[in-house]
């Protein structure tokens, strides 16, 4: 075995280790022995190899290796009626430190991994937020949410910290906000100059061969493809807008009359930090009679 190399990553190594250390166990089962002395000679074995599985000196390694075949040896020889060998195993055996021959502790296994549960992509139209708020009763405190924006995207903020799915709905939205963007500064910067060049192209083209069109091709150009596909993405863009500002209305609803509820019974509410607040809506002193 090439000395950079350990002999724990070495088969050959592994392969006689193993060897061994399966034959000492298969011996120590059917040798002529008291039940105690045969599994406290077991576990003698089964510890001395998980202490010895790191070592890395070659004499080290010699030594294990002939303590573990001569024991070998004398198991044999003691199954096969050998009263020498016999006497020397129970000899051994005593003189076997008890932390060694102590029952060695059982692997503990790391739990398997379940599988994630399936995240829905959207709540189902009975928990969405802006279909079941307002709470007309609360169990604690009323909290009154808050109108917050991501990037132009509107959320109320109800809890923290932010629930995983409200994040995932930002993530969501900022992506197709993106690919919009993305989008139009692609048809505007790359697609639209290089329509306008094959357009001249075409009609160098068409000039140099003689070549006179009617009025249906003269119509059809590269560029109408491309401000068709511009037209689009202002479109959606505009769609997006109307749909978020249709989002804001429900929201400011939600908190208007969650506000009203929790004045009503007797809440004050403060917006912003509690120790600098930005507004203290404080709920209305009832009337003396």
């Amino acid at each position: 075995m090439p000395r950079f190399l350990q002999p724990k990553n070495s088969t050959q190594h592994r392969v006689a280790a193993i060897a061994l250390y399966r034959a000492l166990l298969s011996r120590c089962s059917s040798a002529p022995l008291a039940d105690d002395d045969r599994v406290s000679l077991r576990n003698a074995i089964r510890n001395k190899f998980r202490r010895n599985r790191n070592l890395q000196s070659p004499y080290l390694l010699g030594l294990s290796y002939k303590a573990g075949y001569e024991t070998l040896d004398h198991l044999d020889a003691s199954s096969n009626g050998n009263s020498a060998s016999l006497d020397i195993l129970k000899q051994l055996v005593p003189q076997l430190s008890k932390s060694i021959t102590r029952t060695p502790r059982p692997r503990v296994y790391p739990a398997p991994i379940s599988p994630p549960k399936e995240r829905l992509s959207c709540l189902p139209p009975e928990r969405a937020v802006l279909n079941v708020r307002p709470f007309a009763k609360t169990s604690g405190p009323r909290r009154v949410p808050i109108i917050a924006t991501a990037n132009g995207v509107p959320f109320l903020r109800l809890t923290k910290p932010q629930p995983p799915a409200l994040s995932r709905m930002l993530r969501q939205r900022l992506t197709s906000k993106m690919n919009l963007f993305n989008v139009k500064v692609t048809l505007g910067n790359w697609w639209l100059p290089m329509a306008q060049q094959e357009d001249e192209w075409d009609a160098l083209v068409n000039t140099r061969a003689g070549r006179k069109l009617d009025a249906e091709e003269e119509k059809v150009q590269w560029v109408d493809a491309i401000k068709m596909s511009e037209r689009e993405n202002q479109a959606a863009y505009e769609k997006d807008l109307a749909k978020d500002r249709a989002y804001i209305r429900k929201m400011q609803r939600i908190v208007d009359l969650e506000t009203k509820l929790a004045l009503e019974e007797g809440q004050t509410i403060i917006r912003g930090r509690k120790k600098r607040p930005i507004k203290v809506i404080k709920p209305p002193k009832p009337r003396s009679q």
